[in-house]
């Protein structure tokens, strides 16, 4: 008998259970794992509400974190492909539009018929392992990219709004570091930062190659209540009413900085997707002089509501924009097309885009029916993003970019308007 916990990786769908750890009241010998031996069923919530069955890919004797060992164990992990369908311990509430944890995830567990397993001299013909995993319960799960995050914070504004928020700290390196902040989109609202960063990999600002690039980086991921575009009534509005959020938003930055000394107040820079998207553009066009630099991916702030007074404040800030052109959710023509043609036609200088035919997996693990890359839905440009693949046509990269940004040096790229914002731009013009 025995109990399991989920390992679960961000990608670039969301999370994913990739594996069970299986801990056991007896040591089982290594050899007599294979992944031949073992049957995964997973019943979960969703709108089908359907078992299946998980394909395993392997199997062997690990320790308690999932990680293999030659020697006979009480764990056992069970690897399992995953895919875009496939694996994932989120339910998307279409009433609410949100993303939550399963409230039902199971992993039913057992031995192929006629298959046995070892312990020492006992012969295992059958598993009685406990089904049910709270995956939203950081004792039943293994997430490594959650490691490096404080979920746990939150902040309450003067105006009463209480905000959920994660945040990764650099390491100690006797320097001023770089704030990096993350407003997540209209599906991560609500008061569990872990959502907010597993829905979209944000778990990679904490990454590697991303720190590196940064010399450390702080990551700084608030969470809206509801969600960054509300009106204060539930309501959507476009950047005609302005987020209710505006206010008590940068109160907590501000706070957060504040709090943190080691922070550069030169280098504060922020972005995000969509619903976060528009938020950004709400941030800087209401603090154009705060922030270093943005990166609004898939913004949502229709550019009717932007005046040519704002235009004029946000022109020399380094902007990243990204989106596809296929997206569905928001309209680029309203949204980021018309905002970047308004700001190089204001003369700015360091304007990036980074515009995607569609989006699509660039890792070779998934095909259409006619094996073409697996198409995902147009809105999800940040995904090119949280794999650092943003460039713009002279072969700048997004990554690599924002971590040069400064108030103080004005670090700017040569030839850093795109064609594509060019063309826009004269194309306007020539409507007119």
């Amino acid at each position: 008998s025995g109990t399991q916990k989920a390992y679960i990786v961000g990608d670039d769908w969301g999370p994913a259970v990739t594996k069970t750890v299986i801990e056991l009241d007896k040591a089982i010998d290594s050899s007599s794992v294979s992944k031949e031996k073992f049957n995964v069923v997973e019943e979960k919530q969703s709108y089908t509400n359907q078992p299946v069955a998980r394909t395993v890919t392997d199997a062997y004797t690990s320790d308690a974190n999932g990680n293999k060992v030659e020697s006979s164990s009480n764990y056992i992990t069970i690897e399992m492909y995953v895919s875009p369908s496939e694996g994932s311990p989120f339910f998307y509430n279409f009433m609410s539009g949100r993303n939550v944890w399963c409230e039902t995830y199971k992993l039913n567990v057992s031995l192929v018929d006629g298959m046995t397993l070892t312990a020492g001299e006992e012969t295992v013909n059958a598993l009685a392992i406990e089904a049910d995993i709270n995956v939203s319960d950081p004792a039943e799960r293994i997430c490594p990219q959650l490691d490096d995050f404080d979920t746990t914070k939150t902040y309450t504004a003067t105006d009463g709004t209480t905000y959920s928020y994660a945040e990764y700290l650099p390491a100690e390196d006797n320097q001023k570091n770089s704030l990096v902040i993350w407003l997540h989109g209209a599906g991560e609202g609500g008061v569990d930062p872990t959502i907010d960063l597993l829905a979209n990999e944000v778990t990679a600002l904490a990454g590697d190659e991303f720190q590196e690039l940064f010399k450390g980086a702080y990551v700084l991921a608030p969470q809206s209540p509801t969600m960054w575009m509300d009106d204060g009534t539930g309501a959507y509005q476009n950047g005609d009413k302005g987020s209710c959020y505006a206010e008590s938003l940068f109160e907590l930055i501000e706070t957060y900085v504040k709090s943190n000394e080691d922070i550069d107040t030169n280098r504060i820079i922020i972005g995000g997707c969509s619903n976060g998207g528009y938020m950004t553009m709400e941030m800087i066009l209401k603090h154009p002089d705060y922030f270093a630099a943005a990166y609004p991916i898939c913004e949502a702030f229709q550019d009717q509501y932007i005046s040519d007074e704002q235009i004029e404040s946000i022109k020399d800030m380094p902007i990243w924009f990204t989106y596809a052109k296929t997206d569905r959710t928001v309209n680029p023509e309203l949204c980021t097309e018309a905002t970047v043609a308004r700001l190089i036609e204001a003369g700015a200088k360091n304007i990036h885009v980074s515009a995607f035919e569609d989006v699509h997996d660039t890792t070779g693990r998934f095909t259409n029916a006619d094996g073409t890359p697996y198409t995902y839905d147009g809105h999800w440009s940040w995904v090119y993003f949280d794999n650092n693949e943003c460039y713009d046509e002279n072969g700048v990269n997004a990554w690599q970019w924002l971590a040069k940004q400064n108030k103080v040096s004005g670090e700017v790229v040569d030839k850093t308007a795109l064609k594509i914002a060019v063309d826009l731009a004269n194309a306007i013009t020539d409507e007119d």
